[in-house]
């Protein structure tokens, strides 16, 4: 093929996405249903917020979490969506991915080895970053941090691939929190973000919390602020996301998954009021973002659904 014809690549290029050649061979070669294998159009920013141990009767129609109900009925609910086990660390794990390793424990001293959608992002050139309440600081690898160790590290699935937290500058993309708001206001968002409340925060009961009995509310208002503050960024645009997920229901799955979740997607030109049954779980939404990002699917969601009625009309 000559440097002249329409799909000559640069042999810089270290990488094609047919995806965006397949439009424009069909333009030259006069093949014009080849345009209807064209994807969704990538994702410029989706923001991943993982809430704790709650089913989806225990949350929609909650007089509690008026917020989430709200974004439920504003956004699209997917009201059959599935943790993949318990507890609550493998089901982190699965969500960056697509694998527990065999993972059925807590333990924070566990690591993993494998591919993760952080390793994918990255040799595609995009970016992402893990926000995490009550980290001490950034690239922190201690197992419990902040005031009454209400941080976690098995709720930052990160910080459990050596290959992230042993290199330094990788480690340093899992940041407090509070970096968010100042990325937020930069226009320094990532491509994909990980947003974790701590254990006070994140509707999973927590005696070392001042109050236990205040944790709905907690929880509501912290997706109330951060939804907010997203929102009123320039990030949110016309290709954004943001999720609103759990990591597992609080009783066990009889078919010995992780329980029903709830699941609401918010964006400008997705669905709004949508209430959907179809069957999904967490490797539903990394499949759902490899396939936008023409990203290579992550273990075992190679074999799930994805998600797209959720985002795309």
């Amino acid at each position: 093929m000559g440097k002249g014809h329409p799909l000559w690549i640069h042999p810089s290029t270290r990488r094609v996405s047919w995806r965006a050649v397949l439009p424009l061979a069909a333009l030259t070669l006069g093949l014009a249903p080849v345009l209807a294998l064209s994807a969704p159009a990538p994702f410029s920013h989706v923001f991943v917020i993982v809430l704790e141990n709650h089913s989806v009767e225990k949350v929609i129609g909650n007089p509690r979490l008026p917020t989430l109900n709200r974004l439920a009925k504003e956004g699209a609910l997917a009201t059959n969506n599935h943790g993949v086990t318990h507890p609550s660390l493998p089901n982190y794990v699965a969500l960056i991915a697509g694998n527990t390793f065999g993972s059925h424990s807590d333990d924070p001293r566990q690591t993993f080895s494998g591919p993760t959608l952080a390793d994918e992002l990255e040799q595609a050139g995009l970016t992402w970053k893990g926000y995490f309440q009550a980290l001490p600081h950034a690239g922190y690898t201690g197992s419990y941090g902040g005031p009454f160790g209400v941080y976690a590290k098995r709720h930052n699935p990160f910080m459990l691939f050596p290959a992230i937290a042993d290199n330094p500058q990788r480690a340093a993309r899992s940041v407090p929190l509070s970096q968010l708001e100042q990325d937020l206001k930069t226009g320094q968002v990532p491509t994909f973000a990980l947003i974790v409340p701590d254990n006070c925060h994140n509707l999973h009961r927590n005696l070392n919390c001042l109050n236990p009995a205040t944790l709905a509310a907690n929880a509501d208002a912290f997706v109330a602020q951060w939804v907010g503050a997203i929102r009123a960024s320039t990030a949110w645009d016309d290709h954004a996301a943001i999720v609103i997920t759990f990591d597992e229901a609080e009783g066990k799955d009889e078919r010995g998954g992780g329980g029903r979740i709830p699941t609401i997607v918010l964006t400008k030109n997705g669905p709004h009021g949508l209430q959907s049954d179809r069957n999904y779980n967490h490797y539903s939404l990394l499949r759902t973002l490899t396939d936008a990002w023409h990203l290579k699917p992550l273990g075992e969601s190679k074999n799930a659904s994805p998600m797209n009625a959720l985002f795309f009309k």
